[in-house]
């Protein structure tokens, strides 16, 4: 008899932690070949904490009981799923209000156990028990001071890339080379100003600029620049007045861009609208060099538009304080695409010294840091998807959605990343929906046809398209037989945890993409055979178990067997995890997930009766001569909300 419970302990653990992976739980250890767990694996495996109302307490068995005077009504069905899940401790915490906290077998996700828990009358609330960890801070002395460090969670950032070299064009005064927190940061430049190399700084602007982009960090020394790795192009286009024309700044970009900059910035501006910079700002644009510029800092001086800044295409930023308001200073309008910090921000400046100047000057340059270390991910990225990327990942502080001190909102470092890792379209525009007739994303809406090319793949059969990460997924474990045509093309939607990700359904499956964990982890399949069972009022829970059986694989966890030909396909199919031919036991419990039904008979089209069982993420269905199928579970949920 094939029983899980009867596997070696070793393949026990591994099973166990490849569960705890594929439900989004951090494991206690990584698998070997794996990254360790990231900082957003946020809950303690086999834990939940839940408050029960007054009345209510854990008592001997970790079975809740009643006070007298108190209804005994939900506790029998409340107990019977605590049982299920393997409660094996009720430990009342001191933290007030009769809080305990759970430890259960169950290797299920303690965010969906938690669910489940939270729905019952004698529980007030439930939760997993979220981690918490320490984040990588550079050792350099001014650290304190860089408040605004904080507010863009650069320390959460660092935990994924410090950034490489990307090069990151600073168009101003020029840059002291030779400043302790710039020396080897800073590539030989140009003067448009004198047409030469000289592009020292007279003034101490662009040296300042220069320090919050990439000053020397976890070195000692002063500050820490947000993106430790990347390199600066100094490009004198100001004077040591800090005075510059169209010519100059013009040839500057033009440089900037014949020369290897994948970021420029401009922390300077004017009133005008140049046709000779409008051109020089689209030259960039189009050699796919992203070009982010202040705002402006004449919000009391009439308020108008800044250029370059306000030109299509480029990232206009506008600056906040230290509480994330729009200081009184930043000049506002449609145009501003983000914000970022912009007041005493600690920095570089001449004379090997370091100070806090202010103005929407220094917004800008933590938007390019922020550029570079999106590039550092994902290089492959055009100018407009790294735009969205900032802008959709920052945070919205103004009125929903964009406005014009704020623009999309305060940038998030952190958040950028995540979007980035696993970008494969701009969510700008589209709110994550929430289930609900009628309630279609626009990704359901067919799209024109087009050639099909190597990166991106379309199906005349449901007019929609298939690229990117999902692409890569898609062909690697099993393509069209496992997961059918795609139903719609890239959204965000919220998830079960309560995040939003992007997601992809097709006939049989849905595709999340969670950019915080590492191949082939970061794309997970829904939970859709648990879905339409709860979308139908059945809970698989209450079913009844069918036991370990003679030459059947018995899971203890749900109590369910899977035998004869159910048994051959599932172990015949599964994820490629190993590289190696074959499939295991985890990769088929990757794909289909563990029974959770037993056989029985359903009506999968008008007038056809066929045996089915139910898995965690599929459905299994014994069509006789034709062999076992998956079932269209994608298709019938996304009918059944009125999606399609």
């Amino acid at each position: 008899m094939l029983q899980y419970k009867g596997i070696s302990m070793a393949l026990r653990r591994f099973t166990h932690l490849l569960l705890l992976l594929i439900f989004g739980i951090a494991a206690a250890l990584p698998l070997a070949g794996q990254a360790a767990p990231s900082a957003s694996e946020t809950y303690r495996a086999g834990e939940v904490l839940v408050q029960l109302r007054p009345g209510y307490s854990f008592g001997p068995g970790a079975a809740v009981q009643a006070s007298a005077g108190y209804s005994f009504a939900p506790l029998a069905a409340l107990n019977q799923r605590l049982r299920t899940l393997g409660t094996e401790e009720a430990e009342r915490l001191a933290l007030g209000n009769g809080i305990y906290r759970l430890r259960l077998s169950s290797s299920a996700s303690p965010a969906a156990i938690a669910r489940m828990l939270a729905a019952n009358p004698a529980v007030a609330y439930a939760q997993p028990n979220y981690t918490y960890h320490l984040m990588r801070t550079p050792n350099d002395p001014a650290l304190r001071e860089q408040w605004a460090l904080r507010n863009i969670q650069a320390y959460e950032a660092w935990d994924i890339t410090t950034g490489g070299g990307v090069v990151v064009a600073v168009l101003d005064t020029g840059v002291d080379r030779n400043h302790p927190d710039l020396q080897g940061k800073v590539l030989n430049g140009y003067n448009s100003i004198e047409n030469s190399g000289n592009s020292s700084d007279g003034d101490g602007h662009g040296t300042a600029v220069s320090g919050l982009i990439a000053a020397s960090s976890d070195n000692g020394t002063g500050i820490a620049g947000l993106c430790w790795g990347c390199q600066i192009l100094p490009i004198k286009v100001l004077d040591d007045r800090g005075r510059g024309d169209d010519v100059s700044v013009a040839q500057g970009i033009r440089w900037a861009t014949d020369n290897g900059a994948r970021v420029i910035n401009m922390s300077l501006g004017g009133d005008e609208d140049s046709q000779v910079l409008r051109d020089a700002v689209n030259y960039a644009l189009g050699r796919n060099v992203v070009v982010i510029a202040s705002s402006g800092n004449g919000r009391q001086e009439g308020n108008t538009p800044n250029y370059p800044a306000a030109y299509p295409g480029v990232l206009a930023v506008g600056a906040t304080n230290n509480s994330d308001q729009i200081t009184g200073f930043s000049t506002t309008g449609d145009y501003v695409g983000i914000s970022a910090p912009g007041v005493g921000l600690w920095t570089t400046l001449p004379g090997d010294q370091y100070g806090p100047p202010n103005g929407t000057s220094f917004s800008s340059p933590y938007v390019a840091g922020a550029a570079a270390l999106v590039l550092t991910l994902r290089g492959d990225l055009p100018v407009r998807d790294v735009v969205c990327v900032l802008e959709a990942s920052a945070d919205d502080k103004g009125a929903p959605g964009k406005d014009p001190e704020y623009g999309w909102g305060r940038l998030n470092v952190v958040k950028a990343l995540q979007l980035a890792s696993g970008y494969t379209g701009c969510p700008l525009g589209q709110p994550a929906p929430q289930p609900g007739p009628g309630n279609a994303p626009a990704a359901f809406a067919p799209i024109p046809p087009f050639a099909s090319t190597a990166e991106r793949v379309y199906f005349p059969e449901t007019q929609h398209s298939l690229g990117g990460e999902f692409k890569r997924y898609w062909e690697r474990n099993g393509g069209l037989p496992i997961f059918g045509f795609p139903l719609s093309e890239e959204f965000v939607e919220r998830g079960e945890d309560g995040r939003d990700y992007v997601v992809q359904y097709f006939e049989r499956f849905r595709f999340e993409f969670h950019a915080d964990k590492a191949p082939p982890y970061n794309v997970q399949l829904g939970r859709l055979g648990d879905a339409i069972l709860r979308l139908n009022n059945r809970d698989w829970f209450s079913f009844s178990r069918s036991g370990p059986r003679p030459g059947c694989a018995f899971f203890e966890e749900t109590g369910q067997a899977v035998c004869d030909r159910f048994l051959s396909y599932w172990s015949s199919n599964g994820l490629e995890i190993d590289g190696r031919r074959g499939k295991t036991f985890q990769e088929s419990l990757a794909l289909f997930g563990m029974p959770i039904s037993q056989p029985e008979v359903r009506e999968v089209e008008p007038g056809v009766f066929v045996v089915v069982q139910w898995f965690e993420r599929a459905r299994l269905e014994d069509h006789g001569d034709k062999g076992i199928l998956l079932g269209l579970l994608s298709s019938e949920l996304t009918r059944a909300r009125g999606w399609r």
